[in-house]
């Protein structure tokens, strides 16, 4: 982790707490990471690096936590998961931070292969609201350009996926996803102003092959860690196992990214750029590992500590698995038209589809054969399989 230059202050907090607070803070510090290389944003690096300091002093508050917590062996035994767990948290955010640091430095990603990815469909970006700006006193859910806020930075502390009447205020930095018009649209009301960009080359079709593999690798490892935590608060090993699978998956992206950068035609203007692209890859198959680190745990058969278990038990979260019948109502929609949290309570946090398991959009089809995992109350999960097979109401 990094080498924080402010007093830590210790905040009391339920465990359960500061994991969720953790869980969201990786989340954030690995979505900037890459958005801050694939777009070239150095602004976006630089708050993973203010991320990995407030990070620092959570993970030392959870141990200093545990240290106090152990009277016994077996209170030992049963804190071991949740040390575990924020081990694999210091790794995770030590690599997002690696990979903003290689931003922060000056190097970058191809430029064939940059503009590929500043034309997809969603992206994220960062901005200061000044005095005076027109989206001051705007509530978060009613920002026109509509785009969804994942996370203000005010003060100095954080505010992750603050609530839609969250009122923005000046001097917020606000970390937004939208589609390319809708954040160029903010930045401008923010008055925040941007250079013009340089000519870039045309992307051959092994830049796009590259570029394929990146989105590929981002996404893989971003769902992992997703996963990995959603099986440890659900203590689900079915969760766990998918984990484990996308691991393996990662660390094949990984060689193919290898491959396909050692067969690339490039010359010595171009080195640094293809090198970054090694460590990037290098780094999101550390992302995976450390989200298969926390899925061990459930896999293990490592019992929860009891704060984390009540926590569990008090909860009427379940995951369903269900595959997607030729007959399904389901078959030929987009996901958000089936409306799945609507008509059944239960949120799909992942489609596998053949090999691939990847997290779906709202804008994906359903297809016969998709296996859907999903999350949401235990009266919901009866309905989401019948939905998936075809039952009659």
């Amino acid at each position: 982790m990094g080498q924080g230059g402010s007093k830590l202050s210790l905040r009391p907090a339920p465990v359960r707490d500061i994991l969720v607070d953790l869980k969201d803070l990786c989340e954030l510090a690995i979505d900037l990471a890459y958005s801050s290389y694939l777009f070239h944003a150095p602004d976006l690096a630089r708050e993973v690096l203010k991320i990995e300091e407030h990070a620092e002093d959570m993970l030392l508050s959870l141990e200093m936590g545990l240290m106090l917590a152990a009277r016994s062996p077996e209170d030992a035994l049963a804190l071991v998961p949740i040390s575990r767990v924020a081990s694999s948290i210091a790794r995770v955010i030590d690599a997002a931070a690696d990979i903003a640091k290689i931003v922060v430095q000056g190097v970058g990603l191809h430029p064939a292969i940059r503009e590929m990815f500043a034309h997809t469909r969603e992206r994220l970006v960062r901005v200061v609201v000044r005095e005076g700006s027109k989206i001051a006193g705007s509530r978060a859910g009613d920002l026109d350009p509509w785009v969804e806020v994942i996370a203000i930075r005010r003060n100095g502390d954080w505010i992750l996926n603050p609530e839609d009447d969250e009122v923005i205020i000046p001097g917020d930095v606000l970390i937004a996803r939208g589609s390319p018009e809708e954040v160029r649209e903010l930045v401008e009301l923010a008055d925040e102003a941007r250079g013009k960009k340089p000519p870039v080359p045309e992307a051959s079709e092994h830049m796009m092959k590259l570029a394929e593999l990146l989105t590929d690798l981002k996404e893989s490892s971003e769902l992992a860690i997703d996963l990995a935590y959603t099986a440890l608060l659900l203590n689900s090993p079915e969760l766990a196992r998918e984990v484990r699978a996308l691991e393996e998956y990662v660390d094949q992206l990984h060689a193919d990214i290898q491959v396909a950068v050692l067969t690339s035609k490039f010359n010595a203007v171009d080195v640094e750029d293809f090198l970054a692209i090694l460590r990037v890859a290098f780094l999101g198959e550390e992302i995976a590992d450390a989200a298969y680190e926390i899925a061990r745990v459930i896999l293990k058969g490592l019992k929860p500590h009891p704060v984390v278990r009540i926590a569990i038990e008090e909860s009427d979260e379940r995951v369903a698995v269900v595959e997607v019948a030729p007959g399904s109502p389901l078959a030929g929609k987009k996901l958000s038209e089936a409306r799945l949290p609507e008509e059944t309570g239960m949120w799909v946090v992942a489609m596998r589809r053949g090999a691939k398991l990847f997290r779906p959009r709202g804008s994906t089809v359903i297809q016969p054969g998709d296996v859907l995992i999903a999350v949401g109350y235990a009266e919901g999960e009866k309905d989401l399989a019948e939905l998936a097979q075809g039952v009659p109401a």
